[in-house]
């Protein structure tokens, strides 16, 4: 079985960033919004149940179960926020507490690091369980499967490094990555009461 650890501070990033002080520090592909293929970078803050993504000139905030979208750059304040059952990426990382069983398929080069790639189930009533305020419940058919969710980690020696999980609905198949680095980032530069601007500084810079 693999380690689940909660630190705090910030978790670094994934897929296809550049590592950029503290700003590019999670990367996280989600195939399924707008049914088309998307990518993103930002920030995870564990302790703070919190995070900032920007996929160019769209971007989320999710605090305090509450998620704002809109332009990259744009006040929180203008914006109305929308409470989210399903906050991933941070669903993500709860559901690993839930792993029941796991077997090693190989290794993986992330970032120059020899990462571990492991394939597993997990139980969502063991990770609700673990998480602040429980974890929601993804639409399934049977509830039991929702006790042998489907998911893939990459981990090198110390830290998980990325984390898949794939479902299907009807006949469309979806899966959402999470990538990390620039583990333990700080914080105190970042503006939460903005949507982030790490992809598209520019444009950003003419919101108001």
């Amino acid at each position: 079985m693999m380690p689940y650890r909660r630190r705090g501070g910030v978790l670094r990033p994934m897929l296809n960033a550049g590592k950029s002080g503290a700003k590019r520090l999670v990367k996280f592909a989600a195939p399924d919004l707008d049914f088309r293929h998307q990518t993103s970078e930002g920030i995870i803050d564990i302790t703070g149940r919190r995070y900032m993504l920007d996929y160019d000139s769209y971007a989320r905030l999710y605090a305090d179960g509450n998620e704002w979208d809109g332009r990259s750059g744009c006040a929180l304040a203008t914006l109305p926020p929308s409470a989210t059952a399903l906050p991933t990426p941070l669903w993500l990382l709860d559901l690993l507490a839930g792993v029941v069983g796991a077997s090693e398929t190989g290794t993986d080069e992330d970032r120059g690091v020899t990462c571990r790639h492991l394939t597993g189930t997990a139980d969502l009533s063991r990770a609700s369980q673990a998480a602040p305020g429980g974890i929601a419940a993804p639409g399934r058919k049977r509830f039991g499967d929702l006790l042998a969710l489907p998911v893939e980690v990459w981990i090198d020696n110390a830290q998980i490094r990325r984390i898949r999980f794939s479902f299907s609905e009807g006949v469309e198949q979806h899966t959402d990555t999470l990538d990390l680095w620039d583990f333990g980032v700080p914080l105190g530069d970042l503006d939460w009461t903005r949507l982030p601007t790490f992809r598209s500084t520019d444009e950003a810079a003419q919101q108001s």
